[in-house]
């Protein structure tokens, strides 16, 4: 497949790095010094079963004009949430004279993404997905270090004949890459699923500025994240999405099982990024205010943490 990653960043660098050495072509937008040091250094992965030191095709976004979209298979989508409207309306222009444009996977935090894209391209092209068990961070310019086993689920927002057959072709050179793979005909159930856990941990951690581990070294910090994690549920079942007490209790155990890692929003936050604070939090709080609910655990994290980072 010839694809190309937008945003490379932990994950995409993580995913990048997999497929190129698996046989495919690969193509990274990148940004400021990480972009220069990719151009110049190359990409470098490190992780505990894999590592990947190569010249790559990276390039900024504005080049992407310069470029032919019909030669791409699949985009990639790993920018934070928080940018992915904008992402969507350069992207649209890019690809508004494609008869058959690329599909779109996004692999990003949060619940919306997927809408948000619908907004710009028809739904037989854009892929839900998400990946879990991973911790990946640029640790400096081009260079990215990487624990877990990525697991990842993939699923069409609205199934075709022809659609499907590629997803199936997609979750294949996945797995192939050391990537591991399923799909999924309830994506928004899956991607539900996993805003339990960063709802669960993200915020939290980043205002408590610890790991993930320390959550589950105090009873009562664990019942704060079963707390996070129920109005998250709840939120979801408002939506009409089925999340079970047995799928809290499993995202629970899963992250508690899990390598101790710095979430998202902590290493955002250490590096004066801005944090995905609406994409994780926000959207549980509104969905619950919606059927006129409080979600009183999410409120005072959000709040918290608004509040310090205003300090």
């Amino acid at each position: 497949m010839n694809i190309l990653i937008l945003g490379a960043g932990g994950v995409g660098g993580y995913f990048g790095a997999r497929l190129l050495q698996s046989g495919h072509t690969v193509a990274f937008v990148a940004r400021g010094a990480h972009l220069e040091a990719l151009q110049t250094e190359g990409l470098h992965v490190k992780h505990p079963s894999f590592e990947f030191a190569e010249k790559i095709k990276a390039f900024d976004l504005q080049s992407l004009a310069d470029m032919d979209a019909a030669s791409f298979d699949l985009i990639i989508l790993t920018t934070k949430s928080t940018a992915t409207r904008e992402i969507a309306i350069q992207l649209a222009l890019w690809l508004r004279n494609q008869m058959n444009p690329p599909y779109i996977l996004s692999l990003q935090n949060g619940v919306e993404n997927e809408a948000i894209l619908g907004d710009y391209f028809a739904e037989e092209y854009i892929i839900g997905g998400l990946t879990r068990k991973i911790g990946a961070h640029v640790v400096k310019p081009a260079h990215i270090e990487a624990i877990g086993t990525a697991e990842t689920i993939l699923g069409m927002m609205h199934v075709s004949m022809d659609n499907e057959r590629f997803l199936e072709e997609l979750a294949l050179a996945f797995k192939h890459a050391g990537i591991p793979t399923q799909t999924t005909h309830d994506i928004k159930q899956e991607l539900w699923k996993k805003l339990v856990i960063n709802n669960g941990v993200n915020a939290l951690c980043a205002l408590l500025r610890v790991k993930t581990g320390a959550l589950f070294d105090k009873s009562s910090l664990s019942e704060v994240v079963q707390g996070l994690m129920q109005e998250t549920a709840h939120a979801a079942r408002s939506l009409h999405v089925k999340i079970s007490q047995e799928d809290v209790d499993a995202m629970f155990e899963l992250i508690k099982q899990f390598d101790s890692i710095k979430p998202s929003m902590l290493v955002d936050l250490e590096q004066g990024r801005a944090l995905e604070i609406e994409e994780i939090c926000g959207v549980v709080i509104r969905a619950l205010h919606q059927i006129g609910v409080d979600a009183p655990y999410t409120k005072t994290i959000k709040a918290l943490l608004e509040f310090n980072m205003e300090q």
